[in-house]
């Protein structure tokens, strides 16, 4: 049984690579892409129940990707967003002011790289477990 679906958003496809296999150990349908420019687009279809977002891709910085995705409504169709309740925890290199804007812009949890795995496991499990549970309760 699948404990949900996280979309990670990552340019170093090793990072990628390790972070899909440690998702997936824990039962997670992972889907995934390294481009900023498409990441709204194919979230939007999926409509995961968790997003692992890198604020520093090469076409489209994180934090405009999170603001669309947070915004209450999406702003190509006009139409309420459907993904504005997902949670998102943003990943960077570069840290200190960068961590007050992400979470100033709806972002559920932050983590520096290079990513301690186990707590990042730990996040989204948690993160999971809380979104399983809203819900449960609609």
């Amino acid at each position: 049984m699948s404990k949900g679906t996280v979309f990670v958003v990552e340019d170093d496809l090793e990072l990628l690579q390790l972070t899909k296999l440690r998702l997936e150990t824990l039962g997670c349908r992972v889907l995934s892409t390294s481009s900023g420019e498409k990441a709204v687009e194919l979230i939007q279809a999926a409509v995961p129940d968790l997003i692992i977002l890198d604020v520093f891709l090469p076409d489209v910085d994180g934090l405009t990707i999170l603001k669309r995705l947070k915004s209450p409504i999406d702003i190509e169709t006009g139409k309420p967003s459907t993904t504005k309740d997902i949670p998102i925890i943003v990943v960077t290199g570069k840290a200190p002011m960068i961590e007050n804007m992400t979470r100033i812009e709806g972002a559920a949890d932050f983590f520096v790289k290079p990513v301690n795995a186990e707590k990042l496991t730990q996040c989204v499990s948690r993160l999971l477990a809380l979104t399983e549970h809203d819900t449960e309760q609609k």
